[in-house]
């Protein structure tokens, strides 16, 4: 009688590594998809393109591999900056693929100078104050009825929180 034994071994997991690239007009579709998943009232293709096409503003594309799964649009005015869009892909979620993009933008910002960096959230979008919270923002205002509800009844409006971020600049951590 033959005996057989079983062995059970792990699957070896390779980490897939992610990558920051300058966004660019070449995978709009791409990030007008991302938006469209992850947002109540997404941005028109034509806001993305000028937002692309604006020197003034900072754009980066979070790749897994050779896959956008995220993206950033933030503008730099002398030591302040404001993000104007930030998505990750729905099926990306939760797994601090947004903490990385933000560290990266923050990290840029803070290269460039700013001392802090504000956003706008809608109040009904808990789950991105909480994450917003945990990176370190504050909310400092409020805007009433400043976003449509949907994208289907103009007159359905919600308020919108605007959060702050204070950064320290690498002079400031130079000088340490």
């Amino acid at each position: 009688m033959k005996s057989a034994i079983t062995t059970k071994a792990k699957a070896t997991i390779r980490p897939i590594s992610t990558s920051f690239k300058v966004l660019s007009t070449e995978i709009l579709d791409q990030v007008v998809a991302i938006e469209c998943n992850s947002s109540k009232s997404p941005w028109p293709t034509e806001h993305f393109r000028s937002s692309l096409e604006n020197s003034n503003n900072l754009s980066y594309a979070l790749m897994l591999g050779d896959k956008l799964i995220g993206y950033v649009i933030a503008t730099l005015a002398i030591d302040s900056a404001d993000i104007l869009n930030i998505a990750i892909d729905s099926g990306c979620q939760r797994q601090g693929y947004a903490t990385k993009l933000l560290s990266h933008l923050v990290n840029e910002f803070s290269e460039k100078g700013a001392k802090e960096v504000f956003l706008e959230v809608r109040v009904s979008n808990n789950g991105a104050i909480s994450f917003y919270n945990s990176q370190g923002f504050k909310q400092i205002s409020v805007r009433e009825n400043y976003y449509m509800k949907n994208s289907n009844d103009s007159t359905e409006r919600e308020d919108g929180i605007i959060m702050r971020l204070e950064i320290a600049t690498t002079e400031n951590n130079n000088a340490l």
